[in-house]
């Protein structure tokens, strides 16, 4: 996976952000089950085009948002998206190695992420993830459909973890990004 993404790669982004913004991003952060208080990770943040969403959702020194990616540069314009919400954070690096209490997330959602992290890689990071969920904590994610071979390795993954187990799954068709995949799985307490 490469680390860096071009500058046309966040041009690209922050035009579709602005414009597809509520029907693409907003659509999924506000299916996220929130109440406000809660403790969230954004595992591959970019840009924080969900993060956004999600951070309104989120009640003032209550609830916090930390978003992690192992990219500086969308890092950075995260940091800039998310620039006037309170209760958020900022991590850059592989999250396997970052400083982050173990059961200490509600909720850790990824969107469009998964499927370019390489199979070696997932098999070391969603242990981690599911390591970093309090009991009865929510894994969501959306993935593209036509990633099929990828989806199946992940709820594999996910399926091997001890005391977690799949609490939703369905596929829906996101306008401008075809057919997903949206999938939550559940902590044991």
């Amino acid at each position: 996976m490469k680390n860096e993404p071009t500058i046309g790669e966040v041009f690209l982004t922050s035009l579709a952000f602005r414009f597809f913004g509520k029907s693409v991003y907003k659509g999924y952060a506000d299916q996220l089950p929130l109440s406000g208080n809660e403790k969230v990770l954004d595992f591959g943040s970019g840009m924080g085009t969900v993060a956004y969403y999600v951070a309104q959702r989120l009640t003032p020194g209550h609830g916090h948002l930390t978003c992690v990616d192992i990219s500086r540069r969308w890092l950075a314009a995260c940091s800039k998206t998310l620039r006037r919400f309170p209760g958020v954070s900022f991590l850059q690096g592989d999250v396997c190695g970052l400083p982050l209490p173990k059961e200490s997330f509600d909720l850790i959602y990824c969107h469009f992420v998964l499927h370019d992290i390489s199979d070696g890689e997932l098999g070391k990071v969603l242990p981690v993830l599911v390591g970093l969920l309090k009991s009865k904590g929510l894994l969501a994610f959306r993935e593209p459909l036509k990633e099929t071979e990828k989806l199946k390795g992940v709820q594999r993954l996910l399926e091997e973890q001890e005391g977690l187990s799949k609490k939703e799954n369905r596929v829906t068709d996101v306008p401008y990004m075809g057919n997903t995949l949206e999938s939550i799985y559940i902590k044991a307490e």
